[in-house]
C-alpha cells in the first residue's frame, strides 16, 4: 500500500516511538546536504526513521518522493531495473537513464536498505546527485556509503521509558487486556533491557504475549536469547526473527571482520580498543590488523563505539554476542573466556596527563576537519571552507586517521558521528567544547 499524492512513499501501520529527535536531525541534516545516511545496528529502525525523515520534509519536494527497497536486490543491473521502476519510469535501466527523469524536479529518492550494496548505490547516487542538480537522496543501511558529500545520521537502540512504551503498545495490540501493573512494569523494563533497546526485538517479544505473561517472557529470557519471531507473513524476511537479523550482518562481514566478531563475543559488556586488540591477536589475526577491523566492524553497526566510565569504548548488542558465542569454537570459546570474560565497562587507569586512556584527544581544528569530512567534505573543499592549505588539511586527516587508529573517511565520519560527546575527543571542559562548536 502507498500514500495517495506524488511519489510511492510505503504508509506506516504502526506509531513509530521515540525517535523524534532523531527524525527533527534528519531535516535539519536535509536542508544542508543533498545526501543522507541513516545507519546503525540490524533491528534499530533505521527504515522507519528514514521513511518518517521523508514522510515530514514531502512539502519540499513537489517533484515527489520516491520509495525502493532493496534488501532482495542484488547486482547493479537490479538495482537500476528497482529504482527506475520506484520512480515510475521503468524504461530508464541505467544510471544515467534514471538521473534523466528526475532532472527538471526537485525529488527526494529514498533507498531503503543497501548495506549488501553499497558500491552499486554510491555510484548510482553519485550520478543521480551529479545530474539532476535538484534531486536529495536519503539512503538506509547498517553501514555509510563511501562517497563524498554524504551526511550521517546515526540510529541508536531506545532508550528504557521509550522501550517500555514500545513493548506495551505492541503487546496492547495482541493481548487488549495487557496493561503495566505495578508488578508487569518493572518484568517489561528488565524484558527491554535484556533486549537492548533494540526496536525489531522489542516487537517481536512483544508478540509472544499471546501465550505467555509478561513475567513469564521475562523468565525465559533470563535463561537464553529466545528465537523470537514475527507472528505476520507481513514482515520482510530479514525482519522475521532475530537470527535472521543478524545473519544478515554475518554474511556481509569478510572473514576476518567474522572472527573478531566472534572473538569479541566473550565479552560480556562493554570493552576498551585496548582489549579489543588483545583478544583480535590472540584470536589470529595480525595485530596491525586489529583496529582496522575493529574499525569495519563499527562502521557496518555490528560493534557499537559508545562512552563508559573509563573513556570511550566499544559494545555488542546481545543478539550479536550471541550468534558470535555459537560461531566460536569450543576449545577459542574456552580460553578466550577465561581470560577477557570478565573485561567489562572498568574505569581505566589515568596518564600522568589527566586524559583518561581511553579517550582519543583531538585538537579543536582536527576536530573541525572531522565533523567536515562526516559532511562529506573532499580534503580541497576543507581547505577552502577553512581557509588554510590543502596540504595542512591533508595532515590533519592523516592525524586523525592515526589517533583513532581508523583506516578511511568512511570510518572518520561513523566514528566522529556515534561520538555523543565531542568535549571529550578534544579532551577540554564542556564550555571550552561548547565555544569550539560555535565556531564551526
Amino acid at each position: 500500500m502507498v500514500e495517495r499524492g506524488r511519489g510511492n512513499l510505503p504508509a506506516e501501520f504502526t506509531s513509530m516511538i521515540g525517535r523524534a529527535a532523531e527524525v527533527a536531525e534528519g531535516l535539519r541534516a536535509l536542508t544542508r546536504t543533498r545526501l543522507l545516511t541513516v545507519t546503525g545496528p540490524g533491528g534499530v529502525g533505521k527504515s522507519r526513521v528514514g521513511v518518517r525523515i521523508a514522510r515530514h520534509a514531502r512539502r519540499r519536494f513537489p517533484g515527489g518522493i520516491w520509495y525502493a527497497e532493496l534488501s532482495a536486490v542484488t547486482g547493479e543491473p537490479a538495482l537500476t531495473a528497482r529504482v527506475a521502476a520506484a520512480i515510475g519510469r521503468p524504461q530508464a535501466r541505467t544510471a544515467e537513464g534514471i538521473a534523466a527523469a528526475l532532472r527538471e524536479r526537485r525529488a527526494l529518492v529514498v533507498l531503503d536498505t543497501c548495506e549488501h550494496l553499497t558500491g552499486p548505490v554510491a555510484r548510482l547516487a553519485a550520478v543521480m546527485l551529479r545530474r539532476a542538480p535538484e534531486v536529495k537522496i536519503v539512503v538506509t543501511g547498517r553501514q555509510p556509503l563511501d562517497l563524498a558529500g554524504q551526511r550521517l545520521l546515526y540510529v541508536r537502540p531506545l532508550a528504557e521509558a521509550d522501550a517500555v512504551t514500545l513493548f506495551a503498545e505492541r503487546a496492547a495490540a495482541v493481548d487488549p487486556d495487557f496493561s503495566l501493573s505495578g508488578g508487569t512494569r518493572a518484568a517489561v523494563a528488565e524484558i527491554c533491557r535484556r533486549l537492548d533497546g533494540l526496536p525489531l526485538a522489542i516487537e517481536l517479544a512483544a508478540a509472544c504475549l499471546r501465550s505467555l505473561t509478561a513475567p513469564e517472557l521475562r523468565e525465559r529470557l533470563r535463561d537464553r536469547w529466545p528465537l523470537l519471531a514475527a507472528g505476520t507473513t507481513s514482515a520482510l524476511p530479514r525482519q522475521r526473527d532475530l537470527r535472521a537479523m543478524v545473519e544478515w550482518s554475518h554474511a556481509l562481514c569478510g572473514a576476518e571482520q567474522r572472527a573478531l566478531w566472534a572473538a569479541l563475543s566473550v565479552v560480556g559488556g562493554g570493552f576498551e580498543r585496548r582489549t579489543a586488540e588483545a583478544i583480535g591477536v590472540e584470536a589470529g589475526l595480525p595485530r596491525v590488523r586489529v583496529a582496522a577491523v575493529l574499525g569495519d566492524l563499527v562502521a557496518g553497526s555490528v560493534v557499537l563505539r559508545e562512552p563508559m566510565p573509563g573513556g570511550a569504548g566499544y559494545r555488542l548488542l546481545l543478539p550479536y554476542r550471541q550468534v558470535g558465542l555459537e560461531l566460536l569454537e569450543a576449545g577459542a570459546r574456552r580460553r578466550l573466556t577465561a581470560r577477557y570474560g570478565a573485561a567489562t565497562a572498568a574505569p581505566v587507569s589515568t596518564p600522568d596527563d589527566g586524559r583518561e586512556a581511553g579517550d582519543v584527544v583531538l585538537s579543536p581544528r582536527e576536530l573541525q576537519v572531522a565533523r567536515l569530512i562526516t559532511e562529506g567534505l573532499t580534503n580541497l573543499e576543507i581547505a577552502g571552507r577553512l581557509v588554510i592549505s590543502k596540504r595542512t588539511v591533508d595532515a590533519h586527516v592523516r592525524n586523525i586517521l592515526a589517533k583513532g587508529h581508523l583506516t578511511s573517511r568512511t570510518h572518520v565520519a561513523a566514528w566522529v558521528t556515534s561520538m555523543g560527546d565531542f568535549s571529550r575527543l578534544i579532551g577540554i571542559s564542556p564550555d571550552a567544547g561548547g565555544r569550539v562548536r560555535d565556531e564551526l
